[in-house]
């Protein structure tokens, strides 16, 4: 089956590996972003937070001006945070799921995402007046740094500033969440991490040396979630 065609484009508005929002002719919204390493993580992230039970949109491999890049599709009525307090407060006050934001947590954490902010956060209203919130977002995660960054090397960067400012949103961190995400991660091998690359186009796997990303998941993955959960046990950036 071909890919969704963009037919329509707005330009970024922010966003350093964002290209813009792009349209198909039905009306379906792509959040585009063509960086090969980038594609592959953001790929990466989706089906990690997918295995997790981690609600975030549909990645997709869409063609726009020739080329295969990636889209993560928005659903109708999601829309990323607004800067405003009084607003995100209330997003978090209604939200359903609010075990995300630690599960999340832990995913960034493992894959070394550096960029977790309230802008790539989608929430959409639900028919009883919550808010079902879905994560987005993984373009400064593995392997756009390959290997993954220390968790020293992510002090002060956006994932750690968003999570310190959690109390005065009201989010708590939910331990079981998060080490419940850790544990679906470990599971996840190689022959997995091969199985998505599959779908994936082949320019992208070339310019990413997709042999040796996976030899790193072979060897390296179960390790740095086994870290990753040592450095949650032990209060994070504390």
């Amino acid at each position: 089956m071909a890919p969704p065609a963009i037919c329509k484009y707005l330009p970024r508005q922010s966003g350093q590996d964002n290209e813009g929002i792009g349209f198909t002719k039905h009306g379906e919204r792509y959040l585009l972003k063509s960086a090969p390493s980038v594609c592959i993580a953001e790929f990466i992230g989706a089906a990690l937070c997918r295995a997790c039970g981690v609600p975030t949109p549909e990645p997709t491999i869409v063609e726009f001006k020739g080329r295969k890049i990636f889209g993560s599709r928005l659903e109708s009525g999601v829309g990323p945070l607004p800067k405003i307090q009084l607003d995100v407060i209330e997003q978090v006050k209604n939200c359903a799921n609010a075990s995300i934001f630690s599960a999340v947590l832990a995913i960034d954490i493992a894959l070394g995402n550096t960029d977790r902010h309230w802008h790539n956060w989608l929430p959409q209203a639900q028919n009883d007046g919550t808010i079902l919130m879905r994560a987005m977002d993984f373009s400064r995660a593995w392997p756009t740094a390959h290997p993954p960054l220390a968790f020293a090397a992510m002090r002060s960067e956006n994932t750690e500033i968003c999570w310190r400012s959690w109390f005065a949103y009201g989010i708590k961190y939910d331990e079981p969440s998060a080490f419940e995400a850790l544990d679906a991660l470990d599971k996840l091998t190689s022959t997995w991490l091969s199985s998505i690359f599959e779908q994936l186009p082949t320019e992208w796997i070339a310019s990413a040396s997709g042999p040796e990303l996976l030899r790193w998941w072979e060897d390296h993955w179960k390790n740095r979630v086994a870290e990753a959960k040592q450095f949650l046990s032990l209060g994070a950036w504390t």
